[in-house]
């Protein structure tokens, strides 16, 4: 898909040249892998989001998990104390 920008800042088109210069590519090579990272890089956030949000849940259900397993091992010590 083509994409046209017009009415760019000269100065801010000869910096974007002077760093395709660097890259030894064309400026439209630049700009394409440019703009494709700063994409890539928004989904790398969103996933990073979501897996520290998931990793939230998991840790508070671990936290529950592990008060209700120390629970029942009272009620078994209990149990067992009643049995000698």
């Amino acid at each position: 898909m083509d994409l046209i920008i017009r009415d760019v800042d000269p100065h801010a088109v000869k910096k974007i040249d002077d760093w395709a210069k660097k890259k030894k590519v064309s400026r439209q090579v630049y700009l394409k892998e440019f703009i494709e990272k700063a994409t890539l890089l928004e989904m790398i956030s969103n996933a990073d989001e979501s897996f520290e949000k998931q990793l939230q849940v998991n840790t508070l259900f671990m936290e529950k998990t592990a008060d209700s397993l120390d629970e029942l091992v009272g009620v078994l010590r209990e149990l067992m104390a009643n049995d000698e």
